[in-house]
């Protein structure tokens, strides 16, 4: 299941990266993505050319789309868990940066009581993680289509340029869309 999560987070950075965000936000979704390569190296592998249909791809794209909402509302939601917690972001990050590249929590400069609010934290970050899997696994479900093929799909879309190229004219054409105020209004006689 963290599998699927994982890969739906790549999804998300990759989408991002070609979406309008902020350079906090790429950078996060970046340094996510480099995560991940790095815990599965498996998904690094060349695989042969996956046939994706522009319906396939309009598919991805919208689901994509949805997903990332979920992505933000959760972000949003995992930042308030630590600041309930009494704990700077910039806290919690070193601590967790330090932990996944296997320092010792002696190494830190930081103190006991901010190690325990960082371990409360990333209890409530851990639900919270779990239930946003749950959520974009549904959602992706619920767009009919399976977890397998939007893997193949995600997977593909990182190794094929002119996949890259299509998903990105695909989502500029959806969200000319959904942004009815940008068209222009025909102008009549000017007095």
């Amino acid at each position: 299941m963290m599998k699927y999560f994982s890969l739906l987070v790549l999804a998300l950075s990759f989408i991002a990266c070609q979406s309008d965000s902020t350079p906090e936000q790429s950078a996060s979704d970046q340094s996510m993505q480099q995560d991940q390569m790095q815990q599965d190296p498996m998904q690094q592998q060349p695989t042969a050319q996956t046939d994706v249909s522009d319906e396939e791809l309009e598919q991805f794209a919208e689901i994509s789309s949805e997903l990332q909402g979920v992505q933000m509302e959760s972000q949003q939601e995992m930042i308030t868990i630590v600041e309930d917690e009494d704990l700077t972001l910039e806290v919690y990050n070193q601590i967790a940066e330090s932990r996944h590249m296997g320092q010792s929590d002696e190494d830190l400069n930081v103190s006991s009581e901010d190690m325990e609010k960082y371990e409360r934290a990333s209890e409530g970050i851990a639900a919270v993680e779990l239930e946003v899997e749950e959520e974009m696994e549904e959602r992706i479900e619920n767009h009919d289509m399976s977890l397998d093929r939007f893997r193949e799909i995600n997977v593909a879309l990182q190794q094929d340029p002119e996949l890259q190229q299509r998903i990105q004219q695909i989502m500029q054409e959806q969200q000319g869309m959904q942004q009815p105020g940008m068209q222009q209004e025909p102008q009549g006689d000017q007095y």
